[in-house]
């Protein structure tokens, strides 16, 4: 069976809906069928403190002209989080699914909708492992939809396919306690680099040092950019900024 024929066979008994919108092309697709199919949803973003670019994650609400909403949720006063360990995601996912379920029952949606695929069984062991357990409804999984398949989607119907994004708790190394005046610091480079004409960017913390991941196709204007990149860095509180070839 097509799986986009598959996908909207699962979604057409949802009477009402709740998606967890992260502004990722999972989200973004999800978005536009429920659209398209005239479903009565809300997308709302779990401003968890972790986001690298929320007045982006809103542009992109606003360009697919969809009601979007964003929900406060304090991670960094968790001390489950916040010690970083491997189960971080794990706890992260559930608080998420939480404060999205408190949403729907307060405004009268019947159901949660994720937007993970079928990519993220293998990317994301221990969010999953939340998914599951919380029972939410994984369309997209559920039709059989990888990545690179809603990538494909994405950009046949002309949508905004943005880089790949991550929380900001990835830019710090395993173990390494999270803490709100580090991942400011990162949000605020990450944003100058941004001003800078870079697409996306990932600046892992070490310590007074950050390695920067770019697209490939970036690492030249980052080379002839090294001095305001430098400059950026040091105006964040970090000493030495380094290119990783390591790209994104």
């Amino acid at each position: 069976m097509d799986k986009l024929h598959e996908l909207r066979r699962r979604l057409a008994g949802v009477e009402s809906a709740v998606l967890g919108f992260s502004g990722g092309v999972g989200s973004i697709f999800l978005a536009h069928i429920l659209k398209n199919m005239g479903k009565r949803f809300v997308a709302v973003t779990v401003d968890h403190g972790m986001l690298p670019d929320r007045e982006g994650i809103a542009e992109l609400a606003a360009l697919l002209k969809v009601r979007h909403s964003f929900v406060e949720l304090d991670l960094l006063g968790e001390r489950c989080f916040i010690e970083n360990s491997s189960e971080r995601c794990y706890f992260c996912k559930k608080a998420m699914i939480s404060a999205l379920r408190r949403f729907a029952e307060d405004n009268g949606y019947a159901t949660v909708l994720d937007a993970s695929d079928e990519s993220d069984l293998t990317d994301y062991r221990s969010a999953m492992i939340a998914v599951y357990e919380e029972g939410v409804e994984i369309p997209l999984i559920d039709a059989g939809l990888s990545r690179e398949e809603i990538v494909e989607h994405v950009r046949s119907l002309g949508l905004p396919a943005p880089a790949r994004e991550s929380c900001l708790a990835t830019r710090i190394p395993q173990d390494v306690w999270i803490r709100r005046e580090v991942v400011e610091r990162v949000r605020g480079f990450e944003g100058d680099m941004r001003r800078l004409g870079f697409s996306a960017v990932r600046a892992r913390v070490h310590d007074s040092l950050l390695r920067i991941q770019l697209p490939a196709e970036e690492l030249s204007h980052a080379l002839e950019r090294r001095e305001d990149i430098l400059k950026a860095a040091r105006r964040r509180g970090f000493v030495f900024a380094a290119i990783d070839t390591l790209t994104l």
